[in-house]
């Protein structure tokens, strides 16, 4: 069962939001949740496609589909299998100035793994458009690793 897990936490200097969340699961199962598209689509939005039909690893690119807001191209920018992912991901790749940078961190804990996201790169026109986009990836991040961690733990890896 899953317990209440820490919120993401805005850094405004930094511009950067960070969450950590402990799923009751190990790495393995972790590492297949973020980075096989079919799983990904499970929790992260509702779509997730790579160009060549593979996994996320390290150079490939994609997109992924939310309702309400569509797709959002993404290129995976490092792939350490079982520990770390990163991609730089945003609405507009014809933009990269726009794009922001999703690290995702595995931290295996005895049964259960610890799962960080730390999401860089905010720019704005003005600060109050950054505190904007930072709050709503805040939001965007509590509610996906919500969905991330029951995902995970609702099936048998």
């Amino acid at each position: 069962m899953t317990t209440t897990q820490p919120r993401a936490t805005i850094d405004l200097e930094a511009r950067s939001i960070t969450r950590t969340v402990r799923v009751a699961a190990g790495p393995d199962a972790v590492w297949r949740a973020i980075s096989e598209p079919e799983h990904v689509a499970g929790w992260f939005g509702d779509g997730c496609e790579t160009d060549d039909g593979g996994p996320l690893v390290a150079g490939s690119r994609g997109r992924l589909h939310f309702d309400g807001y569509g797709w959002f191209g993404f290129e995976v920018t490092r792939a350490e299998p079982g520990r770390l992912l990163a991609y730089r991901w945003g609405q507009s790749p014809d933009e990269p100035e726009r794009m922001t940078e999703a690290e995702f961190t595995l931290r295996p804990d005895g049964d259960g793994t610890y799962l960080t996201v730390h999401e860089t790169g905010f720019t704005g026109a003005t600060e109050d458009d950054v505190r904007a986009a930072l709050d709503g990836n805040r939001e965007g991040w509590d509610g996906e690793l919500d969905e991330l961690v029951e995902y995970i733990e609702s099936r048998t890896w």
